[in-house]
Protein backbone atom coordinates (compact mmCIF):
# COMPACT_ATOMS: atom_id res chain seq x y z
CA UNK A 1 0.00 0.00 0.00
CA UNK A 2 2.72 2.75 0.95
CA UNK A 3 4.40 1.27 -2.41
CA UNK A 4 1.82 2.48 -4.48
CA UNK A 5 1.46 5.61 -2.43
CA UNK A 6 5.18 6.70 -2.36
CA UNK A 7 6.25 4.99 -5.21
CA UNK A 8 5.80 8.16 -7.83
CA UNK A 9 8.35 10.71 -7.82
CA UNK A 10 5.75 13.45 -7.85
CA UNK A 11 4.91 12.12 -3.99
CA UNK A 12 8.45 12.46 -2.80
CA UNK A 13 7.63 15.83 -0.69
CA UNK A 14 4.56 13.96 1.11
CA UNK A 15 7.12 10.93 2.21
CA UNK A 16 9.53 13.57 3.41
CA UNK A 17 7.18 15.48 5.19
CA UNK A 18 6.13 12.41 7.23
CA UNK A 19 8.32 11.90 10.38
CA UNK A 20 8.15 7.93 9.75
CA UNK A 21 8.36 7.11 6.86
CA UNK A 22 10.62 8.98 5.43
CA UNK A 23 13.51 7.01 7.84
CA UNK A 24 11.72 3.92 6.20
CA UNK A 25 11.96 5.54 2.35
CA UNK A 26 13.81 2.66 0.55
CA UNK A 27 11.85 -0.21 2.01
CA UNK A 28 8.87 1.67 0.43
CA UNK A 29 10.67 2.47 -2.84
CA UNK A 30 11.68 -1.05 -2.94
CA UNK A 31 8.30 -2.20 -2.55
CA UNK A 32 6.91 -0.37 -5.14
CA UNK A 33 9.86 -0.91 -7.54
CA UNK A 34 9.25 -4.45 -7.08
CA UNK A 35 5.41 -4.69 -7.59
CA UNK A 36 5.74 -2.31 -10.98
CA UNK A 37 8.70 -4.76 -12.47
CA UNK A 38 7.07 -8.04 -11.20
CA UNK A 39 3.83 -7.66 -9.91
CA UNK A 40 2.24 -8.76 -6.70
CA UNK A 41 3.12 -12.43 -6.21
CA UNK A 42 4.08 -13.22 -2.62
CA UNK A 43 6.74 -15.17 -4.24
CA UNK A 44 8.57 -12.64 -5.69
CA UNK A 45 9.05 -10.85 -2.49
CA UNK A 46 10.01 -13.88 -0.42
CA UNK A 47 12.46 -14.70 -3.37
CA UNK A 48 13.87 -10.95 -2.93
CA UNK A 49 13.95 -10.73 0.92
CA UNK A 50 16.22 -14.18 0.52
CA UNK A 51 18.39 -12.77 -1.65
CA UNK A 52 18.68 -9.43 0.27
CA UNK A 53 19.65 -11.50 3.06
CA UNK A 54 22.09 -13.73 1.24
CA UNK A 55 23.61 -10.58 0.15
CA UNK A 56 24.33 -9.50 3.46
CA UNK A 57 26.25 -12.88 4.32
CA UNK A 58 28.41 -11.46 1.58
CA UNK A 59 28.75 -8.38 3.33
CA UNK A 60 29.85 -9.80 6.48
CA UNK A 61 32.23 -12.21 4.69
CA UNK A 62 33.68 -8.98 3.39
CA UNK A 63 34.38 -7.83 6.57
CA UNK A 64 37.56 -10.45 6.14
CA UNK A 65 39.12 -8.20 4.13
CA UNK A 66 40.60 -5.59 6.81
CA UNK A 67 42.19 -5.25 9.68
CA UNK A 68 41.01 -6.03 12.75
CA UNK A 69 38.87 -8.41 10.89
CA UNK A 70 39.94 -11.65 8.93
CA UNK A 71 38.46 -14.60 6.82
CA UNK A 72 38.98 -16.96 9.22
CA UNK A 73 36.70 -15.19 11.50
CA UNK A 74 34.11 -13.29 9.19
CA UNK A 75 33.74 -16.54 6.71
CA UNK A 76 32.02 -18.78 9.75
CA UNK A 77 30.51 -15.77 11.21
CA UNK A 78 28.72 -14.94 8.13
CA UNK A 79 27.70 -18.36 7.83
CA UNK A 80 26.35 -18.82 11.19
CA UNK A 81 24.36 -15.55 10.93
CA UNK A 82 22.70 -16.12 7.85
CA UNK A 83 21.49 -19.75 9.80
CA UNK A 84 20.65 -17.97 12.80
CA UNK A 85 16.96 -18.23 13.64
CA UNK A 86 16.64 -15.51 16.32
CA UNK A 87 16.15 -13.11 13.61
CA UNK A 88 13.94 -14.72 11.63
CA UNK A 89 11.56 -12.24 11.61
CA UNK A 90 13.41 -9.76 9.74
CA UNK A 91 13.04 -12.27 6.81
CA UNK A 92 10.01 -13.96 7.13
CA UNK A 93 8.11 -10.80 7.33
CA UNK A 94 7.59 -8.35 4.18
CA UNK A 95 6.98 -5.76 6.10
CA UNK A 96 10.44 -6.26 8.41
CA UNK A 97 12.46 -4.88 5.01
CA UNK A 98 13.74 -1.86 7.18
CA UNK A 99 15.26 -4.31 9.36
CA UNK A 100 17.57 -6.15 6.29
CA UNK A 101 17.97 -2.61 4.35
CA UNK A 102 19.16 -1.04 7.52
CA UNK A 103 22.00 -3.55 8.05
CA UNK A 104 22.99 -3.52 4.77
CA UNK A 105 23.91 -0.09 4.29
CA UNK A 106 25.33 -0.24 8.20
CA UNK A 107 27.96 -3.02 7.29
CA UNK A 108 28.58 -0.90 3.75
CA UNK A 109 28.87 2.08 5.60
CA UNK A 110 31.53 0.06 8.28
CA UNK A 111 33.31 -2.08 5.36
CA UNK A 112 34.02 1.94 3.47
CA UNK A 113 35.23 3.26 7.07
CA UNK A 114 37.45 0.69 6.93
CA UNK A 115 38.88 1.06 3.68
CA UNK A 116 39.45 4.88 4.51
CA UNK A 117 41.24 3.70 7.62
CA UNK A 118 43.65 1.82 5.56
CA UNK A 119 43.87 3.40 2.39
CA UNK A 120 43.41 6.94 3.00
CA UNK A 121 41.05 7.72 0.10
CA UNK A 122 38.41 10.20 -0.02
CA UNK A 123 36.14 7.88 -2.05
CA UNK A 124 36.18 5.47 0.66
CA UNK A 125 35.13 7.82 3.14
CA UNK A 126 32.53 9.95 0.72
CA UNK A 127 30.76 6.69 0.15
CA UNK A 128 31.07 5.72 4.06
CA UNK A 129 29.02 8.83 4.47
CA UNK A 130 26.69 7.93 1.24
CA UNK A 131 25.81 4.80 2.73
CA UNK A 132 24.97 6.01 6.12
CA UNK A 133 22.57 8.34 4.54
CA UNK A 134 21.15 5.89 2.47
CA UNK A 135 21.24 3.65 6.25
CA UNK A 136 19.02 6.49 7.44
CA UNK A 137 16.65 6.54 4.51
CA UNK A 138 16.07 2.70 5.90
CA UNK A 139 15.21 3.04 9.72
CA UNK A 140 16.56 5.05 12.53
CA UNK A 141 18.56 2.16 13.87
CA UNK A 142 21.36 3.52 11.38
CA UNK A 143 22.92 5.94 14.02
CA UNK A 144 24.69 2.33 15.63
CA UNK A 145 27.09 2.80 12.61
CA UNK A 146 28.53 5.89 14.62
CA UNK A 147 29.63 3.19 17.46
CA UNK A 148 30.60 0.65 14.99
CA UNK A 149 33.13 3.60 13.36
CA UNK A 150 35.58 2.79 16.79
CA UNK A 151 35.85 -0.69 16.14
CA UNK A 152 39.26 0.08 15.19
CA UNK A 153 40.03 1.71 17.81
CA UNK A 154 39.65 -1.71 20.59
CA UNK A 155 42.71 -3.15 18.61
CA UNK A 156 44.89 0.37 18.29
CA UNK A 157 44.18 3.13 21.04
CA UNK A 158 46.65 5.20 18.89
CA UNK A 159 44.02 5.55 16.47
CA UNK A 160 41.33 7.13 18.84
CA UNK A 161 41.57 10.99 17.82
CA UNK A 162 41.90 10.14 14.48
CA UNK A 163 38.05 8.21 14.77
CA UNK A 164 36.83 10.82 16.85
CA UNK A 165 37.75 13.58 14.27
CA UNK A 166 36.87 11.43 10.94
CA UNK A 167 33.16 10.53 12.55
CA UNK A 168 32.16 14.13 13.31
CA UNK A 169 30.59 14.33 9.90
CA UNK A 170 28.70 11.19 11.37
CA UNK A 171 27.79 12.35 14.39
CA UNK A 172 26.29 15.74 13.03
CA UNK A 173 24.26 13.66 10.62
CA UNK A 174 23.11 11.73 13.47
CA UNK A 175 22.48 14.45 15.76
CA UNK A 176 21.03 16.65 13.23
CA UNK A 177 18.17 13.68 11.83
CA UNK A 178 17.40 12.85 16.16
CA UNK A 179 16.19 16.93 16.42
CA UNK A 180 14.40 16.77 13.04
CA UNK A 181 12.77 13.64 14.66
CA UNK A 182 12.05 14.98 18.31
CA UNK A 183 10.63 18.35 16.05
CA UNK A 184 8.08 16.01 14.32
CA UNK A 185 7.19 14.34 16.90
CA UNK A 186 3.82 15.91 17.61
CA UNK A 187 3.12 13.69 13.93
CA UNK A 188 5.45 10.79 14.47
CA UNK A 189 2.60 7.79 15.03
CA UNK A 190 6.03 6.24 17.20
CA UNK A 191 5.96 9.26 19.55
CA UNK A 192 1.88 8.71 19.89
CA UNK A 193 0.76 5.64 19.94
CA UNK A 194 3.43 4.01 22.54
CA UNK A 195 5.65 1.31 21.23
CA UNK A 196 8.37 3.29 22.16
CA UNK A 197 9.57 6.21 24.70
CA UNK A 198 12.55 7.13 26.12
CA UNK A 199 13.43 6.56 30.00
CA UNK A 200 15.53 3.86 31.74
CA UNK A 201 13.65 0.60 31.31
CA UNK A 202 15.87 0.39 28.14
CA UNK A 203 18.28 -1.29 31.00
CA UNK A 204 16.07 -4.16 31.38
CA UNK A 205 14.74 -4.50 27.82
CA UNK A 206 18.41 -4.81 27.03
CA UNK A 207 19.39 -7.39 29.31
CA UNK A 208 16.66 -9.77 28.84
CA UNK A 209 16.98 -8.92 25.14
CA UNK A 210 21.23 -9.73 24.93
CA UNK A 211 20.42 -12.94 27.29
CA UNK A 212 17.37 -13.98 24.74
CA UNK A 213 20.12 -13.72 21.93
CA UNK A 214 22.39 -14.80 23.70
CA UNK A 215 20.76 -18.42 23.71
CA UNK A 216 21.96 -21.49 25.06
CA UNK A 217 24.90 -21.61 21.96
CA UNK A 218 25.90 -18.11 22.58
CA UNK A 219 26.45 -18.72 26.29
CA UNK A 220 28.08 -21.97 25.52
CA UNK A 221 30.61 -20.25 23.09
CA UNK A 222 31.47 -17.68 26.09
CA UNK A 223 31.84 -20.20 28.56
CA UNK A 224 34.00 -22.02 26.50
CA UNK A 225 36.02 -18.96 25.60
CA UNK A 226 36.52 -18.07 28.93
CA UNK A 227 37.96 -21.14 29.32
CA UNK A 228 40.19 -21.09 26.72
CA UNK A 229 41.16 -17.66 27.03
CA UNK A 230 45.33 -18.17 26.64
CA UNK A 231 44.91 -18.85 23.09
CA UNK A 232 42.00 -15.96 22.69
CA UNK A 233 42.29 -12.83 20.85
CA UNK A 234 40.57 -11.14 24.08
CA UNK A 235 39.67 -8.15 21.97
CA UNK A 236 38.18 -9.95 19.19
CA UNK A 237 36.12 -11.22 22.43
CA UNK A 238 35.25 -7.84 23.47
CA UNK A 239 34.59 -6.80 19.99
CA UNK A 240 32.04 -9.39 19.79
CA UNK A 241 30.25 -8.61 22.78
CA UNK A 242 30.30 -4.63 22.84
CA UNK A 243 28.77 -5.36 19.04
CA UNK A 244 25.49 -6.71 20.86
CA UNK A 245 24.41 -3.96 23.70
CA UNK A 246 25.78 -1.26 20.75
CA UNK A 247 23.61 -2.60 17.93
CA UNK A 248 20.76 -3.35 20.31
CA UNK A 249 20.49 0.42 21.87
CA UNK A 250 18.63 1.86 20.20
CA UNK A 251 15.68 -0.76 19.84
CA UNK A 252 15.45 -1.26 23.64
CA UNK A 253 13.37 1.75 24.12
CA UNK A 254 10.87 -0.77 23.24
CA UNK A 255 7.53 -0.01 25.90
CA UNK A 256 5.15 -2.81 24.49
CA UNK A 257 7.01 -6.09 25.97
CA UNK A 258 10.65 -6.57 28.24
CA UNK A 259 12.73 -7.44 25.19
CA UNK A 260 12.91 -6.60 21.96
CA UNK A 261 11.20 -8.34 18.85
CA UNK A 262 13.30 -10.82 16.88
CA UNK A 263 12.78 -8.59 13.85
CA UNK A 264 15.10 -6.32 15.69
CA UNK A 265 18.09 -7.85 16.63
CA UNK A 266 18.85 -8.59 13.25
CA UNK A 267 21.97 -6.47 13.02
CA UNK A 268 22.68 -6.82 17.06
CA UNK A 269 22.58 -11.04 16.19
CA UNK A 270 26.15 -10.57 14.21
CA UNK A 271 28.03 -10.52 17.56
CA UNK A 272 26.50 -13.96 18.55
CA UNK A 273 28.02 -14.89 15.33
CA UNK A 274 31.03 -13.71 16.02
CA UNK A 275 31.49 -15.26 19.70
CA UNK A 276 30.60 -18.55 18.04
CA UNK A 277 32.99 -18.54 15.15
CA UNK A 278 35.61 -17.30 17.70
CA UNK A 279 34.75 -20.50 19.63
CA UNK A 280 34.87 -22.54 16.51
CA UNK A 281 38.14 -21.23 15.50
CA UNK A 282 39.20 -22.74 18.99
CA UNK A 283 37.66 -26.20 17.95
CA UNK A 284 39.94 -25.77 14.29
CA UNK A 285 42.27 -28.68 15.06
CA UNK A 286 39.01 -30.73 16.23
CA UNK A 287 37.21 -31.76 13.04
CA UNK A 288 34.93 -33.96 13.57
CA UNK A 289 33.79 -32.31 17.09
CA UNK A 290 33.38 -28.61 14.80
CA UNK A 291 31.68 -30.44 11.97
CA UNK A 292 29.34 -31.93 14.76
CA UNK A 293 28.60 -28.70 16.61
CA UNK A 294 27.97 -26.91 12.77
CA UNK A 295 25.82 -29.00 11.93
CA UNK A 296 23.91 -29.60 14.92
CA UNK A 297 23.87 -25.99 15.07
CA UNK A 298 22.12 -25.33 11.18
CA UNK A 299 19.59 -28.36 12.49
CA UNK A 300 18.87 -26.79 15.21
CA UNK A 301 18.22 -23.18 14.12
CA UNK A 302 16.09 -24.65 11.19
CA UNK A 303 13.92 -26.86 12.95
CA UNK A 304 13.32 -24.35 14.98
CA UNK A 305 11.36 -22.02 12.51
CA UNK A 306 9.78 -25.51 10.61
CA UNK A 307 8.68 -26.70 13.86
CA UNK A 308 7.93 -24.31 16.23
CA UNK A 309 7.48 -20.77 14.22
CA UNK A 310 5.72 -21.94 11.28
CA UNK A 311 2.65 -23.06 13.35
CA UNK A 312 2.90 -19.38 15.05
CA UNK A 313 2.93 -17.67 11.55
CA UNK A 314 -0.48 -20.14 10.59
CA UNK A 315 -2.44 -19.10 13.97
CA UNK A 316 -1.81 -15.45 13.28
CA UNK A 317 -3.14 -15.53 10.10
CA UNK A 318 -5.59 -17.76 10.91
CA UNK A 319 -8.24 -14.77 11.73
CA UNK A 320 -7.19 -13.04 8.53
CA UNK A 321 -7.78 -15.89 6.22
CA UNK A 322 -10.98 -17.14 8.13
CA UNK A 323 -12.36 -12.86 7.83
CA UNK A 324 -11.60 -13.68 3.48
CA UNK A 325 -13.48 -16.86 3.30
CA UNK A 326 -16.66 -15.55 4.89
CA UNK A 327 -16.29 -12.81 2.84
CA UNK A 328 -15.97 -14.79 -0.28
CA UNK A 329 -18.71 -16.39 0.33
CA UNK A 330 -20.53 -13.23 0.61
CA UNK A 331 -19.30 -12.58 -2.47
CA UNK A 332 -20.82 -15.53 -4.25
CA UNK A 333 -23.87 -15.53 -2.75
CA UNK A 334 -24.99 -11.62 -2.94
CA UNK A 335 -22.47 -10.69 -5.30
CA UNK A 336 -19.63 -7.57 -5.09
CA UNK A 337 -21.30 -5.25 -2.40
CA UNK A 338 -20.44 -3.42 0.82
CA UNK A 339 -19.64 -5.18 3.89
CA UNK A 340 -19.52 -4.67 7.70
CA UNK A 341 -16.87 -6.29 9.48
CA UNK A 342 -17.22 -6.68 13.36
CA UNK A 343 -14.73 -8.00 16.36
CA UNK A 344 -11.66 -8.26 14.05
CA UNK A 345 -9.15 -8.03 16.14
CA UNK A 346 -6.31 -6.45 14.19
CA UNK A 347 -6.08 -3.14 12.74
CA UNK A 348 -8.88 -1.72 10.53
CA UNK A 349 -6.43 -1.29 7.62
CA UNK A 350 -5.40 -5.02 7.24
CA UNK A 351 -9.03 -6.27 6.97
CA UNK A 352 -9.39 -3.43 4.45
CA UNK A 353 -6.31 -4.09 2.45
CA UNK A 354 -6.45 -7.75 2.51
CA UNK A 355 -9.94 -8.37 0.91
CA UNK A 356 -9.11 -5.78 -1.65
CA UNK A 357 -5.93 -7.35 -2.68
CA UNK A 358 -7.40 -10.83 -2.53
CA UNK A 359 -10.98 -10.66 -3.56
CA UNK A 360 -10.76 -7.37 -5.50
CA UNK A 361 -13.13 -5.92 -3.86
CA UNK A 362 -12.61 -1.67 -3.26
CA UNK A 363 -11.47 -0.66 0.17
CA UNK A 364 -14.60 1.98 0.51
CA UNK A 365 -16.88 -1.12 0.27
CA UNK A 366 -15.16 -2.42 3.67
CA UNK A 367 -16.26 -0.56 7.06
CA UNK A 368 -14.70 -2.50 10.05
CA UNK A 369 -15.87 -2.04 13.12
CA UNK A 370 -13.05 -1.31 16.10
CA UNK A 371 -12.62 -4.31 18.16
CA UNK A 372 -13.29 -2.08 21.69
CA UNK A 373 -15.21 -4.08 23.75
CA UNK A 374 -13.62 -7.12 25.71
CA UNK A 375 -16.38 -9.30 25.17
CA UNK A 376 -16.12 -9.29 21.56
CA UNK A 377 -16.94 -12.67 19.93
CA UNK A 378 -15.32 -13.44 17.01
CA UNK A 379 -14.35 -11.82 13.74
CA UNK A 380 -18.08 -12.05 11.46
CA UNK A 381 -18.98 -9.92 8.53
CA UNK A 382 -22.04 -9.44 6.87
CA UNK A 383 -23.13 -7.92 3.71
CA UNK A 384 -25.04 -4.59 4.14
CA UNK A 385 -27.79 -5.06 1.64
CA UNK A 386 -29.56 -1.73 1.80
Amino acid sequence: HLGRKFFDIATAPDLAADALYRCRALSIWLTGLTEHLFGSDIIVFRLQSLLLHAANVGLIMFLGRFQPFRYRLTVPAAILWGFNERHHEAVIWYAALPEQLVFTFVLAGLLFWLSWGETGKTSAYCLSILSFLLALLSKEAAVVLCALLFIPVLFDFSRLRRAVIDSLHFVTISALFFFLNLDARDNHLHWNDGPFRLGWHFIPVMWHSSLRLLTVWGLAALAFLLATRNALNTRHLALALLWIPATLAPYSFVAYQPRVPSRHVYIASLGVALLLALAFDQLISRKRLLNGLFLSYILFNTSYVWFFKYDQFLQRGLVTEKLLEDTRQISERYGVRPVQVSCFPLAPEIAQLAIQERLQIPAEFVSVELNGSPSCGPVTVDAVLD
